[in-house]
């Protein structure tokens, strides 16, 4: 995914070249033209922004329940959490490792809960001695 900030800049760099190739018949238009091409241009550029943000927003995946399921429901669920994390910019591991352990739950006799419970221990401590 392109981020916006690189896509207007892009955009803000192409109107510029195409503005200084005409540059000898800018400087021959009045003021009131040249305000006219300018703000065409500046709504033209707020529109593809704000439809580039508008998609981007639908676009995010919506978090996965917590997991209370078996071994044979793991894969799927973290695919769906996997998607999450990219759709919303998660990149940071500790980030996803710390949402992910928070949404597991329960699970045939504790045991996803359990082996959750242990993992977070263990990610404190981690966290902690290299913090």
């Amino acid at each position: 995914m392109i981020p916006l900030a690189v896509i207007t800049v892009f955009l803000g760099t192409i109107i510029t070249l195409f503005f200084n190739s005409l540059a000898d018949a800018w400087k021959d238009l009045g003021k009131e033209i040249k305000n006219i091409y300018t703000t065409s241009v500046q709504n033209f550029v707020k529109e593809i922004k704000k439809d580039f943000t508008d998609k981007l927003a639908k676009r995010r995946a919506e978090e996965p329940d917590d997991f209370e399921g078996g071994p044979d429901e793991v894969k799927a669920w973290c695919q769906r959490m996997t998607l999450f994390f990219q759709s919303n910019d998660i990149s940071k591991e500790w980030e996803r490792i710390e949402i992910a352990l928070g949404k597991i739950k329960g699970g045939k006799e504790n045991q996803a809960q359990r082996w959750a419970d242990t993992q977070i221990q263990k990610f404190f401590v981690m966290t902690w001695q290299n913090g």
